[in-house]
């Protein structure tokens, strides 16, 4: 029996098998809802398990967004296979994708996902297909290198009328990064994204722009980008972080965003500061004109048993009547760790 037990134990050990995730519980009063304080937690668990040059990934994630809708079960949210072919890297199975800076598609899932890529020369080269029930063409081919220390990366999907084409460049100079995207779709959808930062006597700070073409808007489309939050803000992208409870809108919402942001230690706290000057498309939340609106921010975060408290007080300002649901203070608090 000892011998039995020792061989069991000696097989359990071998096996290449890892458990990591990430968890939130989130207090919120977003001042949008008829009942403003919104209570939300969530439970990410990831399982891999590797087998010489495959790897097995498999992600269980439990929601609890709204009281109305819980749960209390958990979902298989990705499933998939990485592996290697000769000079041939393969991943496929259910997983999200992010189109270059994710200023028009970040983290989108999507089911029956096959990427493969292999290096030729300084380039990396591959074609990404999936699963499209909205028949808005799945399947793109990227390229990407580095050219004087900046990562460029072409995407281009060739649908006949829904394609487009992504160019995304990035790089550091000097101590400044700079990051950039243009996204030019065959249905007009267009943004471009702008992001440079740097740090100045202890003082992070970011400047970014985004725009949108008047026909990008959520309102407008079924794609509405909820998890790209210009600048770390937490009053836009609610899909951000495993999901914000306190943004007001999302970034298809706004024809432009432009911000800065700064950032730095005190007493063992970090202390962000967001200033956006934004216009709001017409239809966004049934408004009939364009409305110039500001956006401030104050997001507080520290080190607490293990985890990261976040404390934040941000405001819309500037809205017209009929977008007058978005001038209010959002605040939050949110303790946030990873295991």
């Amino acid at each position: 029996m000892i011998a039995a037990v020792a061989a069991t134990m000696a097989s359990v050990s071998m096996a290449d098998i890892s458990i990591t995730g990430d968890a939130y519980i989130a207090y919120a009063d977003n001042g949008i809802s008829d009942v403003n304080t919104k209570n939300a937690k969530r439970v990410n668990i990831n399982f891999k398990g590797k087998s010489g040059a495959t790897t097995v990934i498999a992600s269980a994630r439990g929601d609890d967004q709204d009281v109305d809708t819980r749960t209390s079960k958990l979902s298989l949210h990705q499933f998939y296979i990485t592996t290697k072919v000769g000079p041939v890297d393969i991943k496929a199975g259910d997983f999200y994708g992010t189109v270059g800076l994710g200023a028009f598609s970040k983290s989108e899932s999507n089911t029956d996902a096959l990427m493969l890529s292999t290096k030729i020369g300084p380039a990396k080269v591959g074609v990404y297909t999936h699963d499209s029930k909205d028949t808005t063409g799945s399947t793109n081919i990227f390229a990407s290198t580095k050219v004087a220390g900046t990562t460029v990366k072409l995407q281009h999907n060739a649908h006949s009328t829904k394609g487009w084409t992504n160019l995304m460049a990035k790089g550091t100079f000097n101590g400044i990064s700079v990051a950039a995207e243009n996204h030019d779709s065959k249905e007009g959808k267009d943004v471009t994204l702008i992001h440079v930062g740097g740090k100045v006597a202890g003082v992070n700070w970011d400047i970014a722009q985004l725009k949108n073409d008047k026909t990008a808007t959520g309102f407008a489309s079924a794609k509405n980008n909820s998890k790209l939050a210009p600048l770390g803000s937490m009053l836009i992208g609610t899909g951000a972080r495993g999901g914000t409870t306190t943004a007001a809108a999302n970034v298809g919402h706004f024809s432009k965003i432009l911000g800065l942001a700064v950032k730095t230690k005190l007493a063992g706290n970090t202390v962000k500061a967001i200033f956006t000057k934004n216009t709001l498309f017409a239809n966004a939340v049934a408004s009939t004109v364009e409305d110039k609106v500001t956006g401030m921010e104050l997001i507080l975060t520290r080190p607490l048993s293990g985890g990261m408290l976040t404390a934040n007080l941000g405001k819309i300002s500037g809205a017209n009547t009929d977008n007058k649901a978005l001038n209010s203070t959002n605040k939050g608090l949110r303790f946030d760790v990873k295991f």
